[in-house]
């Protein structure tokens, strides 16, 4: 079996008999569950591979070769099934069994003849008796070895037992360490996290960058579901917990993957403190890079200030709602008049920018439309109230999707719409933003059929 990978490490191509035990009907079929994480190809050694799926995790021999093609550099790796290497070893074993075999026959046919020629050289010779008074000497030393009444009565004690298991645990700092880091709650919570940036994008098969987009784009997810997580609602909060655990594993945020999973069995009473925990959590992200301010939706503010600084869309426009009477309302914009303004936007390109198949592109497109009519519905609801802050929130939220999936001109109004100031400039920019998607959900339905 093999597969061909690039130098971001992208597999770009393989052969039947590797798809065939990955149970995928084509190379883009693979691309998708990688993305999706059901399936994983992890490197353990310069000579093994572990290939996990959502059924296994079996582990192969592989052999690198390096190729040079016009894309640049390729590895080749040739993976090697485990009967294989099995049947292999098995025939080299035989194989030299087989030789020993017949060696050992004619040692003892010489020792034979030399026997009958002369039948006492054998006695003298001293590599023979050295070995022979080693042993011995072995054997008296072993018979020397006595243990006092009073150390054997301190092995069978338990008391002594104890104590050697104490000196251990103190003689292992490791071990107190991680104690004190579990143990100090208040450490937990004000220490940033910092995330490697280009370890993990780099096993993901993206750039920095898009890996940047996306944990931005997790953050504005993770934000719009705080009232599902919350919600009485069983389906809205298995949906919401579902959705999150499957962004962290892609994006392997594994300790934030941890809290989901605790928000997931924990009781109503003690599931809303896993809850504040997990944004407080979401709020200590950090990378080392400072091309998109990560931390931006999560300000430095107290931990009473974090929990109400971000709450969801639906949740600023019902405080605005409480809040604010009808004197503070912008007005009402009418959409129905809107003609739509065209742009281009190529499915395989933006497939090619971010490295992933255009099929899984298609579906992150056509979630995203869903999410674009419904939280336009919160726009113009909150500009009819008069909620700017709720406006520019949603305008951050749909920017950070369309710019991560490419969408170059919207996320352009979107942008304007996040920062503006002026509520009386609202209504032209509402309107180009929504002119701007009326044409691009045309393409995509055509595209679609």
């Amino acid at each position: 079996m093999y597969y061909i990978v690039n130098q971001t490490k992208h597999i770009i191509a393989a052969d039947k008999t590797l798809l065939d035990i990955l149970d995928v009907a084509n190379l883009n079929e693979l691309h998708k569950n990688i993305a999706l994480e059901s399936i994983d190809f992890t490197i353990l050694t310069d000579t093994t591979l572990e290939i996990t799926t959502n059924q296994s995790s079996t582990s192969y021999e592989i052999v690198k070769s390096t190729m040079t093609s016009l894309l640049g550099d390729l590895t080749l790796i040739e993976v090697v099934e485990s009967n294989q290497i099995q049947k292999e070893e098995s025939l080299v074993k035989a194989d030299s069994i087989n030789i020993d075999d017949g060696i050992n026959e004619l040692i003892d046919e010489l020792q034979d003849e030399t026997k009958e020629d002369e039948p006492f050289e054998l006695l003298s010779n001293d590599d023979s008796l050295t070995i022979d008074e080693t042993k011995v000497e072995n054997i008296e030393d072993t018979e020397s070895i006595s243990i006092p009444d009073d150390e054997l009565l301190d092995l069978m004690s338990d008391d002594k037992t104890e104590v050697d298991l104490k000196n251990k645990e103190e003689d292992t700092p490791f071990l107190s360490e991680e104690i004190d880091i579990v143990s100090d709650n208040e450490l937990e919570e004000t220490d940033p996290i910092v995330i490697d940036v280009a370890k993990v994008s780099q096993k993901i098969g993206i750039t920095s960058d898009d890996y940047n987009a996306f944990l931005n784009e997790y953050i504005d997810t993770a934000l719009t579901l705080e009232d599902d997580l919350k919600s009485e609602d069983k389906n809205k909060t298995s949906h919401a917990i579902t959705t999150l655990s499957h962004l962290s594993n892609v994006l392997h945020l594994p300790l934030l993957n941890n809290i989901i999973e605790q928000i997931n069995h924990s009781d109503n009473g003690i599931q809303n403190a896993d809850i504040e925990h997990f944004y407080k959590t979401l709020g200590r992200l950090t990378t080392d890079t400072n091309t998109i301010d990560i931390l931006e939706v999560m300000p430095e503010e107290t931990s009473e200030e974090r929990l109400t600084i971000e709450p969801s869309i639906s949740e600023l426009v019902i405080e605005k709602d409480d809040d604010s009477s009808n004197d503070d309302s912008f007005g009402t914009i009418d959409l129905s008049d809107v003609k739509p303004i065209h742009f281009d936007f190529q499915l395989e390109e933006a497939a090619s920018d971010l490295g992933l198949p255009v099929e899984l592109i298609e579906e992150f497109v056509i979630d995203f439309i869903a999410q674009a009519h419904t939280e336009t519905d919160n726009m113009l609801e909150a500009y009819k109230k008069g909620d700017l802050k709720a406006i520019q929130k949603i305008g951050h939220l749909l920017k950070g999707t369309s710019s991560n999936l490419r969408i170059n001109p919207l996320a352009e109004t979107l942008y304007k719409i996040q920062f503006c100031e002026d509520s009386s400039k609202l209504e032209d920019l509402i309107k180009e933003y929504w002119a701007h998607f009326l044409s691009f959900e045309t393409k995509i339905n055509l595209i679609s059929k």
